[in-house]
């Protein structure tokens, strides 16, 4: 495995999305990228590679459940969530320099376990930065001083036993992961914990009569009192939320499922389906969008007391309509819904928040 020497690079473009540390001079930069970032040290390794006359890191970082236990942030959380379960592999390469692009090529990366080297297709590969399958790089969001990057997941599948060593190797240089047992540990505060196994799995039938809900939510008058008001529900479990990615809207209706909801006018079977979650803090969640607008619900994840709880276990949801876990955009007029449950580590008598992206509602 290439020794690593070069401390400030891998402590910028690759923290983008993590908490930024000042990696200390002198120190074994694997080792101390682990410390700072929260990260178990068999997670991630690193190699360096001289690309005429400029000197590139690429950081690997292998994504399973204790990867969401370090200090992560929610919108590396979000981006990585769908890779979990895949023996996906969290890439970036940087450089000290600003540039625009830069001749690294994702196709250059092998995998070899136990003797036999593979090149992964292209289509193993996702952007997490457009054209990072190109070589475009982008400015340190930190600032201009600490360089440029990109930024890819690789999903290696079956190419691996994630239960044996693998290298992966660019241009030569290998960085070797042993990736340990995984065990689900309580968060220090701070840092976005995980809801997997806090529950048993919930199947209802999916509703079918929407159309009431539907208008509803479509109306111009679309707000939290207004929702409340004509659904009969207590005012303080209704929260809304309009957003506006890429130029579309984005609806969000938010319903705390308390038993007062039980004498409200939400319908029979609308209210028979949430039973079994009533009075735990768990919140009803509708989606519509009156332009079309991306959507996904694992961009939602609970705030209480500075921790973040971020969801990547189904059962930490229940399904209202078929496929809400599936989703990933809304068309014009059409209404999703499911339910998000409230992880065990999280007080449901104590306020919290609800977010979904940088946007929250709060329950106190």
């Amino acid at each position: 495995m290439t020794q690593i020497t070069t401390m400030r690079r891998a402590s910028s473009w690759a923290l983008l999305f993590l908490w930024a540390v000042s990696l200390a001079a002198g120190a074994d930069l694997r080792d101390d990228f682990a410390q700072k970032t929260g990260l178990d040290r068999d997670l991630v390794n690193l190699v360096t590679i001289d690309v005429a006359g400029t000197e590139l890191t690429v950081t690997f970082v292998f994504i399973n459940e204790r990867t969401f236990q370090s200090k992560i942030s929610p919108d590396l959380a979000w981006k990585l969530q769908p890779y979990l379960g895949r023996n996906a592999v969290y890439v970036n390469p940087s450089i000290d320099a600003v540039v625009g692009m830069f001749p690294f090529d994702p196709q250059l990366v092998l995998i070899e376990q136990d003797g036999v080297t593979t090149r992964p297709d292209l289509d193993s590969w996702s952007e997490l930065t457009a054209g990072f399958s190109s070589g475009t790089f982008q400015v340190n969001p930190s600032g201009p001083q600490q360089g440029s990057g990109s930024e890819g997941v690789l999903v290696l599948g079956d190419l691996i036993d994630i239960q044996q060593p693998f290298d992966l190797i660019y241009a030569g240089e290998r960085a070797t992961l042993v990736i340990g047992p995984t065990a689900v540990a309580s968060p220090a505060a701070g840092v976005p914990a995980s809801a997997s196994q806090s529950h048993d799995p919930i199947d209802i039938e999916p509703l079918e009569t929407l159309g009431t809900l539907q208008e509803l939510l479509l109306h111009e008058a679309f707000s939290s009192e207004a929702m409340a008001a004509a659904f009969e529900l207590d005012p303080d479990l209704v929260t809304t939320m309009v957003l506006s990615p890429r130029g579309s809207e984005l609806r969000l209706l938010f319903v705390r499922l308390e038993s007062s909801v039980r004498d409200s006018l939400l319908g029979s079977d609308l209210i028979d389906a949430v039973d079994e979650v009533m009075g735990t803090g768990a919140v009803m969640v509708w989606a519509v969008s009156p332009t079309g607008a991306e959507f996904s619900p694992w961009n939602l994840y609970i705030q209480q007391r500075d921790t973040n709880f971020v969801f990547f276990s189904t059962a930490s949801f229940v399904e209202l309509t078929d496929g809400f876990l599936r989703v990933e955009r809304v068309e014009a007029g059409e209404l999703v819904a499911g339910i998000i449950r409230l992880p065990r580590s999280v007080d449901a008598d104590a306020p919290f928040s609800v977010f979904y992206g940088t946007s929250r509602v709060d329950y106190p």
